[in-house]
């Protein structure tokens, strides 16, 4: 069963103390080949990789003003890119190296970017390539599927549960 979307609770959690910090442009290149390592065993399962257009996707996807560095003990181990409509926060990317996965630093940060959602009234959208196992950790924290493309799963964590009319 999911768990309701919806402010994280105040009970502690056993994840590391990690922080965020602005990205900036000297961080292109840990971005990039974070995002190059995470992305090409996903979609080369899929039989959708090429490596050229990756990396002009990179390019577009890396505005630093939307992007923070995850830290632990003073080392970059990821980051995120959250966007901002009127009606939600998006969040574009997130990407752990290896050593950060499954220690509860990814649950603690999209439970942050829920809590920030909610606190001003939006809901938070986010998409995945398909055969990424994060999806069942975002499933757990309340994301439902709202879509789907080729390569992509497409979830939303809404205030509001939507209302099936029959």
């Amino acid at each position: 069963m999911n768990a309701p979307c919806g402010p994280s609770s105040t009970t502690a959690e056993a994840a590391p103390a990690f922080q965020l910090r602005p990205a900036n442009a000297g961080d292109f290149g840990f971005a990039r080949t974070l995002y190059m390592n995470s992305m090409q065993p996903l979609l080369s399962e899929l039989g959708a990789w090429d490596a050229d257009k990756a990396d002009a996707a990179f390019e577009g996807y890396f505005i630093v003003d939307e992007i923070r560095i995850v830290t632990l003990n003073g080392t970059d181990v990821g980051w995120l890119q959250v966007s901002s409509t009127p009606t939600e926060l998006c969040l574009d990317q997130i990407h752990l190296v290896e050593q950060a996965r499954n220690r509860g630093v990814g649950r603690q940060l999209i439970r942050s970017i829920v809590d920030e959602a909610f606190a001003q009234g939006k809901n938070v959208s986010l998409s995945l390539v398909k055969g990424n196992p994060a999806i069942h950790l975002y499933e757990r924290l309340g994301f439902r599927l709202t879509g789907e493309d080729e390569t992509k799963y497409h979830m939303c964590c809404a205030i509001k549960p939507e209302r099936k009319t029959t």
